[in-house]
Parts: C-alpha cells; structure tokens; sequence
C-alpha cells in the first residue's frame, strides 16, 4: 500500500504514524471501500493529506466526510498532527 511506502520513507514523525494510523484505521472502519487505497502526503507545511476514492452518493460522501473531520478535529488537539480527507 502507497500510506505502507511513505511511512517507511521515514518522512513522518512517530506521533504522526499513531495519529494517521488512527485516522486511517477509522476511516477503513467507516467506509470499508477505503481499504487498501490510501494515498498519503505528508505537506512542507506539516499537514497531511489522505486520499481516497470517495463515495459517488452525496449523502454517503457527506457522512464520510463529517466523521473524519471530527475525528481529524479531535487528533489536532491531541496530538498536533493536521490530518485532512481528500478525494483521489
């Protein structure tokens, strides 16, 4: 997996692994359609992008969308680690 590469590149920090593995594991969790196809991107700016392909059906992609913003909300104030859902 491509998230699997760019960790092991060393260009994310442990508390950034923890945070993303979080996130992406609950992001599998909810839409199990993620699994496996995660592109991750680690900004200059310290801000890291998943992408993924998201539902077609607005209200579907909404709920996605809705459920990892918060939980993205709740790991920046844990953690730090800016972590923002994006479409492939």
């Amino acid at each position: 997996m491509r998230r699997e590469k760019s960790l092991r590149l060393g260009r994310f920090t442990k508390g950034t692994r923890d945070a993303l593995s979080e996130y992406i594991a609950e992001l599998e969790e909810i839409y199990p359609s993620a699994k496996g196809t995660a592109h991750v991107t680690n900004r200059q700016d310290g801000r890291v992008i998943v992408s993924v392909p998201l539902p077609k059906e607005v209200s579907e992609r909404m709920r996605v969308f809705d459920h990892m913003a918060e939980l993205g909300t709740k790991l920046l104030l844990e953690t730090d680690q800016y972590i923002i859902l994006s479409s492939l």
